[in-house]
């Protein structure tokens, strides 16, 4: 018994736009415990983001390289949280996310933390 054979491929390219790919480590990054904001990672983000511009790319960093991805992230914590423990946490659900929806191989995440907040009293409940 033979196998029917396989549908053919397609011909063409998958290309994933370079603000997807933020999108994706923006969204992954945000939702982790402790994680406040996204911190400029130059003058001209920070003088951005004072205007009320903050740019798609603030706080994040990426280098694509044949499907292959290092990422770099300026990030402010929450203070009091385990600064170790939300960066490690960082850095393994941006390598899980990126990898699952993009389906691209992360070398490497970078988590550089460069700030602390100290949330005001009943902020962020309703």
């Amino acid at each position: 018994m033979s196998l029917p054979p396989e549908p053919p491929q397609p011909s063409g390219s998958i290309q994933v736009a370079r603000p997807a790919i933020l999108a994706v480590i923006r969204d992954a990054v945000m939702s982790c415990y402790g994680i406040v904001d996204l911190a400029p990672r130059s003058f001209a983000s920070s003088l951005g983001k004072r205007l009320g511009r903050g740019g798609a790319n603030r706080g994040i960093d990426v280098e694509v390289n044949d499907g292959h991805l290092v990422i770099e992230l300026s990030v402010v914590v929450e203070y009091g949280t385990p600064i170790f423990t939300v960066a490690n946490n960082v850095m393994k659900s941006v390598q899980f996310e990126a990898e699952r929806v993009l389906g691209m191989t992360v070398d490497r995440v970078n988590v550089n933390v460069d700030g602390l907040r100290v949330s005001r009293l009943g902020e962020g409940s309703a």
